[in-house]
């Protein structure tokens, strides 16, 4: 891509004098809420959000799915208002839509029956330029953002990669100052997002910023974050809450395989982890029986942690959408790995993003098959057992795992007080709506019945889209009293 100063000669939008110390973006207290399912009560997305978007720097929002960040940038874009609180755009209350910055989108959103000439051209609707000035400022886009020669091609006709810079041209004729972009790299292959990062750095730090004043991003990939951020604000989830603010002080162009690159993504890493996985003492961290061999399975040893889970749990939790065959991986790669392993080792060695890796290993504590002190992993003298068991005894111990979690608890009593055992799968997911308001029912009763099958706890039936109880046979029976520790 060329970084030549080629927009540098843009007039930037009139700012009041008196305001060009302010941010040129900012959240004061600001929570949102919405409606909640049926008419219930209101769900708080965003809690008391303090942020600001300065001039010269590259902001990064970091956080796992679900945990407001797109709400964040829909409100500094002025799509959608807040429920308390005040969005400020250089000092001053902003009223409507923010015509001061410009966004590119995850999923390309660019309009299949036009050219790229023409999809390039939609960002200047605004600006009301003549036929002349209007195809001076789209070859200009283009060409810095290496489209020349794609000016009549459609978008089904380019990559993945090309469309996105279609998405990133559109965005840059609409003359920003602030560019927002919302995980505009996640739908990209490896290479090709690795190639449009650099770019974007590049283009940030060799065009002059050509009247562009800061960079937002959106984004839950931590090495993403640390490579284009100066600035990289971690936010929690349900409901979404500012915890940490690092400040990125590596100078450009950044080695990915420097050391101290490496260390700010684990210290980025840690602080995530603190907040997913938070440490909680344990007295019963795993310790791998000596008996247990492959193909034998061995009572877990009584003590503090079998006793903490074999309570009912009042409190309805979530469960995170991890796959059981996930799960017993992560447990073949702690025997693997003799007991432990690093949670940042486990990422990068299962070639998942962190946040997914979190989810996994939270899916697995939850059933008490693993512990995690500080940043590691540590199987579990249940999941040692739970390993070692033949299949049909594993089914059994994650039944009684899964029985152990409040939602199964539910799920099953709906069930049994049904006349015929079966209840519509629509009456569940109205009630996880209403339980779990942060959560998309769909994703999570796709992971109750996946567990409960595995588990042969419960089943569903699409075509009549009802959820029944498994029949258990008289094997499940005995299997299930030469199963128990």
């Amino acid at each position: 891509m060329s970084v030549e100063t080629v927009l540098a000669d843009r007039p930037a939008p009139e700012v009041p004098r008196d305001a060009r110390s302010a941010p040129l973006i900012e959240l004061r207290h600001v929570s949102k809420s919405y409606s909640g399912a049926g008419g219930g009560a209101p769900v708080t997305v965003l809690d008391d959000i303090n942020l600001d978007v300065r001039d010269g720097e590259m902001l990064a929002l970091l956080g796992q799915s679900g945990s407001g960040k797109s709400t964040i940038l829909r409100l500094m874009a002025g799509l959608t208002e807040a429920s308390q609180g005040a969005v400020l755009s250089h000092g001053s209350p902003l009223s409507g839509v923010n015509r001061r910055l410009a966004i590119v989108f995850q999923s390309f959103a660019l309009y299949p029956w036009l050219t790229v000439q023409e999809n390039v051209q939609v960002g200047l609707i605004q600006r009301r330029l003549d036929t002349r000035q209007e195809k001076e400022e789209i070859d200009r886009a283009l060409e810095l953002i290496g489209l020349t020669g794609y000016e009549n091609a459609y978008p089904k006709q380019l990559s993945g990669g090309m469309r996105q810079r279609v998405g990133f041209a559109r965005a840059l004729v609409a003359q920003p100052e602030v560019l927002c972009m919302d995980e505009p790299f996640s739908a990209l292959d490896v290479l090709t997002a690795e190639n449009l990062r650099t770019q974007v750095v590049d283009l940030w730090r060799g065009s002059g910023h050509a009247g562009l004043k800061s960079i937002f991003l959106v984004t839950h990939n931590i090495a993403e974050a640390v490579f284009i951020a100066t600035r990289i604000v971690i936010i929690s989830s349900h409901p979404g809450r500012l915890r940490t603010v690092i400040v990125n002080p590596l100078p450009y162009p950044r080695d990915v395989n420097s050391r101290q690159f490496m260390a700010l993504v684990d210290q980025v890493h840690a602080a995530i982890t603190a907040l997913v996985l938070p440490d909680e003492p344990s007295d019963a961290v795993a310790v791998r029986p000596a008996d247990a061999g492959p193909g034998r399975a061995v009572a877990p040893a009584e003590g503090p942690r079998e006793e903490a889970t074999s309570g009912i749990s009042a409190r309805v939790e979530t469960i995170p959408n991890a796959p059981v065959e996930t799960i017993v991986g992560l447990l073949e790669i702690l025997e693997d790995s003799q007991e432990t392993i690093n949670v940042f080792d486990l990422s990068a060695r299962i070639g998942r993003e962190f946040g997914e890796t979190i989810a996994i290993v939270k899916a697995a504590e939850m059933l008490g098959l693993v512990d995690t002190p500080k940043d590691d992993v540590v199987m579990t003298q249940f999941g040692w057992y739970f390993l070692a068991a033949p299949e049909t005894a594993r089914k059994t111990l994650f039944r009684q795992a899964v029985m152990k979690l409040r939602l199964f608890q539910m799920l099953t009593a709906r069930l049994d007080a049904a006349p015929d055992g079966r209840v519509d799968a629509g009456i569940f997911l109205e009630e996880l709506g209403t339980l779990l308001p942060y959560d998309q029912p769909p994703k999570l009763f796709q992971t109750l019945i996946a567990w409960g099958r595995y588990a042969e706890l419960v089943d569903f039936d699409q075509n009549a889209n009802v959820v029944y109880l498994h029949e258990a046979s008289e094997s499940d029976d005995d299997e299930a009293g030469e199963a128990s520790p």
